[in-house]
This record gives C-alpha cells, structure tokens and sequence, in this order.
C-alpha cells in the first residue's frame, strides 16, 4: 500500500473520516491543496511572502520607536 500511494518511510499523513471511508493524505498532498486554494485569492505577481517580510519590519521599528 506505501508503494501503491508513494509513501516514504516516515511520512506523515492525515486520516480522515469521509462518508465513503477513510482518506489517508501525505503532508505534500495537504500543501499542495492549500497552495491551491490560496491561489485562486491571490493575484499573479504577488508575494505573499514579500508583503508579510515588509508587515513584521513595518511593526519591528513601530516596536523599537515604542520601546526603545
């Protein structure tokens, strides 16, 4: 069955109880299914990434001139 679904030893995996049975996921499958729900909100060319590095600075130096 690990062969059969690509498993590697040690993977980790979701389990989850579907009407029809259980629904086992590897943690590359749960990435990748959130990478694609992310991605019909976000515009291309946009970084996320960017936006959130550029937020925490913004709120570091809010912080420094705050507390010193």
């Amino acid at each position: 069955m690990r062969e059969a679904m690509g498993l590697r030893p040690g993977e980790t995996l979701e389990v989850s109880l579907e009407e029809d049975g259980l629904r086992l996921r590897t943690q590359r499958q749960m990435i990748a299914r959130a990478q694609a729900i992310v991605k019909r909100y976000v515009k291309p060319g946009r970084r996320l990434s960017d936006e959130l590095i550029a937020e925490r600075r913004a709120e570091a130096k809010r912080e420094e001139k705050e507390f010193g």
